[in-house]
């Protein structure tokens, strides 16, 4: 059965993309179905300008509209000659999840590769060192800016097309659990790479793992005491050997073949030690990158957030930029800002990454109390949550993390996170978020004093306006209105009552109310006010009565205070 022809696009009119067209063309596996680039002045269409053309039966077709890529099917490769971040940012777009990027570095030694490799003949130790230098050159020359996940391909790809294997598999070690999962694969189903957890000690890789040795197979693993549910019963030769850095076993490479014919020699394991050396470095390095750029990010948003916070904006619009900020910073991210509000004992929705919240009621009506939900479990246990989903696509992690923000001994809230991504939460994004975290809750922490100063400071000039009002009103039925209504309006009750004792009789007499004009809720009310009034009688001092939402649904807090004259 014919080996089905791999569609390939290239964006990049310039030199170094048309330098791959010759070594594309050449090979009968492989089709050029589209050449892409905005740049009119690019060398291709300047070469056009001149008479020069792509020959009619290459069957290619050249645009500058980079948008042809996301309306043309069935492309398994897109080689990017152009590396800027601009380009970068439309291949993160849905349309090419699934497919294949590489850098022209890349692609130049993966065709290289299968321009050697024939049927007839097997690769040689030279050839191995030839590949071995060109991967190394690739590596050097990337530095720090190419996806880990291309080269981690090229290097599986190398692994498997120069050994002549049919199956193969970069497997690294996740921390939350220790084993050992599926970073990239080939020749396996996804369901299958989704599945694969593998315990270190336990079968061909969690021995290497553990041991830090390699391991060549040759007949069924089996029969050679490494039996694992994930080992095709059809595997006849299998290699596996570990990736190192800094004398640390990190992963693991595994390449088998089920031809009873072919069987891999010690040359190839060889070869393929010396390959989890350059697999090893690529990580290394992405990690290292990785780090710096987090520490970058880190320290331009602590100079920034303070300043967003404390700007004469409202306090959503701050979290909202910061929302936002994160988003750009950590990839895949969804972001979202809760403020504990400790009046109501909830948890409100005051910021979002997302553009719009209105199928979510808005800001400020999403609110959730202590241990309801994640968020408001985090909240009342005061520990970070994070769960990774363990069912995730092959190309697809899925974080969500719930973050209490603590500031000054106390909860102001939760910063919460989802994140949909290939590399899911990496170790440098987890550390930010969390460092982010207590300098955000320290920020709204100062804001809220400052509000709470600011309260006060109203509070106390209303008191004083009231007064001077109070003392010119000669109307005693006014007055008794403006008495009841001014301290509830400062404080902000949405009712009030006030009482004076009658000359006569113990009883004292309603003079005037605020915000009981529901009967409902009047008829609610007054027995509470009838209990917290007694009990001020009986102490001679202020009252506050609490109560919980499920046993007052309408009442949640009275303020009880008693107007004394000449010790009565």
């Amino acid at each position: 059965m014919a080996e089905a022809v791999k569609n390939i696009a290239i964006i990049g009119a310039n030199k170094e993309g048309l330098k791959l067209l010759p070594l594309l063309l050449g090979d009968a596996k492989s089709k050029v179905i589209l050449i892409a680039d905005s740049n009119k002045e690019a060398m291709l269409f300047k070469l056009k300008e001149l008479g020069y053309v792509l020959s009619s039966k290459f069957g290619i077709k050249v645009t500058n509209d980079l948008g042809t890529l996301k309306k043309t099917k069935d492309i398994h490769t897109i080689i990017n000659a152009l590396g800027d971040i601009e380009t970068e940012k439309f291949l993160e777009a849905p349309e090419f999840r699934d497919i294949e990027k590489l850098a022209p570095l890349s692609a130049r030694l993966l065709w290289g590769v299968a321009a050697k490799v024939q049927p007839s003949r097997a690769m040689n130790a030279g050839d191995h060192a030839q590949l071995l230098n060109s991967l190394h050159e690739i590596v050097d020359a990337v530095r720090l800016t190419v996806d880990r996940k291309e080269l981690l391909s090229v290097v599986l790809k190398l692994a498997t097309e120069s050994t002549g294997a049919e199956r193969g598999s970069i497997m690294l070690i996740e921390r939350e659990d220790g084993q050992l999962r599926v970073e990239i694969a080939k020749g396996m189903d996804d369901e299958v790479i989704r599945k694969i957890r593998v315990p270190l000690g336990v079968g061909i890789s969690g021995k290497v793992a553990k041991e830090g040795k390699p391991i060549i197979i040759s007949g069924r693993a089996e029969e050679s005491g490494f039996s694992i549910p994930s080992i095709r019963a059809d595997v006849k030769s299998a290699m596996c050997v570990p990736l190192i850095v800094n004398r640390e076993v990190i992963g693991v490479i595994n390449v088998s073949s089920n031809e009873s014919a072919h069987t891999f020699t010690q040359d190839d394991l060889n070869f393929l030690t010396s390959l989890s050396i350059q697999a090893a470095e690529v990580i290394q390095r992405s990690n290292e990158y990785e780090k710096l750029r987090v520490d970058a990010a880190k320290f331009t948003f602590w100079k920034e957030i303070d300043s967003i916070i404390s700007s004469p904006q409202l306090i959503d619009k701050s979290l909202a930029v910061v929302a936002k900020r994160l988003q750009q910073v950590v990839p895949g991210l969804t972001c979202f800002i809760y403020i504990y509000d400790a009046n109501m004992s909830k948890l409100f929705l005051r910021a979002a990454s997302i553009k719009d919240v209105k199928g979510m009621g808005g800001y400020g009506f999403l609110s959730l109390r202590k241990g309801e939900g994640m968020e408001g479990a985090g909240l009342e246990s005061g520990k970070d949550i994070i769960l990774v989903d363990r069912t995730e696509e092959a190309n697809t992690k899925r974080v969500y993390l719930s973050l209490p923000m603590i500031a000054g001994g106390v909860h102001v809230g939760t910063l919460c996170g989802h994140i949909v991504c290939a590399r899911g939460l990496s170790v440098y994004h987890e550390s930010f978020l969390k460092e982010i975290r207590t300098l955000l809750a320290e920020s709204i922490y100062k804001y809220k004093q400052n509000e709470e100063e600011k309260s006060r400071s109203r509070e106390m000039f209303a008191v004083d306006e009231a007064g001077i009002e109070m003392t010119a009103i000669k109307d005693r039925k006014m007055l008794m209105t403006v008495i009841a209504t001014t301290p509830a309006a400062i404080i902000g009750a949405e009712g009030s009552i006030l009482r004076f004792k009658q000359d006569e009789a113990r009883k004292y007499q309603m003079e005037a109310t605020y915000g009981l004009d529901d009967r409902q809720i009047r008829e609610y009310f007054l027995p509470f006010e009838k209990d917290t009034v007694l009990e001020v009688l009986r102490k001679k001092a202020p009252v506050v009565r609490e109560f919980s939402e499920e046993t007052s649904p309408y009442i949640r807090s009275i303020l009880s205070f008693p107007l004394m004259c000449g010790g009565s």
